[in-house]
């Protein structure tokens, strides 16, 4: 059985790496993985809507997309 698709976590970004770049594979996989009824197998308007919805829910400053993948910017503070 494969291992389920999972949203990266933004608190596992640091200040030199504050980006997660997400594959089309694994944001169709996530979507799949959430909507058992409605099941794709490409990057479309729906898929991205749903993984925007979902990366800002999981704490993601800013969601990207760039043909099929997606690139995840974390909210990083720096403090002195």
């Amino acid at each position: 059985m494969a291992r389920p698709y999972t949203m990266p976590d933004p608190k596992d970004r640091s200040m030199n790496e504050p980006t997660k770049v997400v594959t089309p594979k694994q944001v169709v996989g996530y979507y799949n993985t959430h909507n058992k009824d409605d099941q794709r197998e490409r990057v479309v308007d729906a898929v991205k809507d749903f993984y925007t919805q979902e990366a800002k829910k999981a704490g993601w400053g800013e969601v990207t997309f760039s043909g099929g993948q997606c690139i995840l910017t974390a909210k990083v503070k720096v403090e002195e």
